[in-house]
């Protein structure tokens, strides 16, 4: 893997709220700048669900997919990348609010996190 990357945030809300936004592939257009789709290929968050994609990398669109490894609502969510690779969201109570985490591997940057626009999705 020559990509990895470990981002959190500090968001004003309950871990349900947040993972309602973060673990909802039909959302991730909406916080991660380089996905421009995201196409469930069945229903709901079990485990081997999986998920197609298309990303803009340097311009150059790139198709890819995950399947669930590991789900527990609203904390932990675990995509593993067929190609290489994995994505792993974590949301935790913090205080009055919660911090929401994200590590991923893979051969380039097919996400682009925005934590920030994940933060303002959330607080509205």
């Amino acid at each position: 893997m020559s990509f990895e990357i470990s981002k959190e945030i500090l968001i004003n809300g309950a871990p349900a709220d947040i993972a309602g936004v973060m673990f909802d592939p039909a959302r991730e257009t909406e916080w991660m700048t380089a996905v421009s789709s995201s196409v469930p290929q069945s229903r709901g968050i079990t485990p081997g669900a999986e998920v197609k994609r298309t990303s803009t990398i340097g311009g150059q669109d790139v198709q890819w997919s995950t399947t669930v490894d590991a789900f527990h609502f609203p904390h932990v969510l675990r995509l593993v990348i067929p190609s290489g690779g994995f994505i792993k969201y974590e949301v935790q109570r913090h205080g009055t609010g919660s911090v929401a985490r994200v590590r991923a591997t893979s051969e380039s940057d097919l996400f682009g996190f925005d934590l920030e626009k994940l933060k303002a999705l959330v607080e509205g």
